[in-house]
């Protein structure tokens, strides 16, 4: 049983039958397929326990998953990125490559805002070491100098 954001597998799948907009026969088959077989009444239990702890949810979402979960979006843009620019460097079709190159640049709207969001998070909250602000100055010279590297020319 992991427990992801305040809730268990169980949960989660729960929600997502939930989210689905499932009739309950929908829902405790989507269940059961998934792994959760339950009875009625343990589903129904479940869905009221989670109906009734949303705005407990929403805090721990805020308060503690935002910046894991903040994080984790950073680092999975980041190595899609790597990947992208791998895949570019071992392809040789010249139309296979653009289309590389349009989905790189497609991530980069994303990544901006995560970073500007990171340095809103810093500036505005009650961290104002010089520490942070070397160790921020010190990634972006590392993401610059890896995005001059992997803009090898061809």
């Amino acid at each position: 049983m992991v427990i992801s954001r305040g809730l268990s597998d169980k949960d989660r799948a729960v929600v997502a039958t939930m989210r689905m907009r499932l009739s309950l026969k929908q829902a405790l088959e989507y269940l059961k397929d998934i792994g959760f077989e339950m009875s009625l009444p343990t589903y129904t239990r479940i869905k009221r326990k989670l109906n009734s702890h949303k705005l407990q949810r929403l805090y721990h979402v805020a308060k503690i998953g935002f910046t894991d979960e903040h994080l984790a979006a950073i680092d999975n843009l980041e190595l899609i990125q790597k990947l992208m620019w791998q895949d570019y460097h071992n392809c040789k079709d010249p139309f296979k490559r653009t289309c590389i190159l349009e989905k790189i640049a497609n991530i980069q709207p994303y990544l901006s805002s995560y970073y500007e969001t990171t340095k809103d998070i810093i500036e505005n909250s009650n961290i104002s070491s010089d520490t942070v602000k070397r160790k921020l100055r010190r990634i972006e010279e590392q993401q610059l100098e890896e995005e001059l590297n992997d803009a090898k020319p061809i």
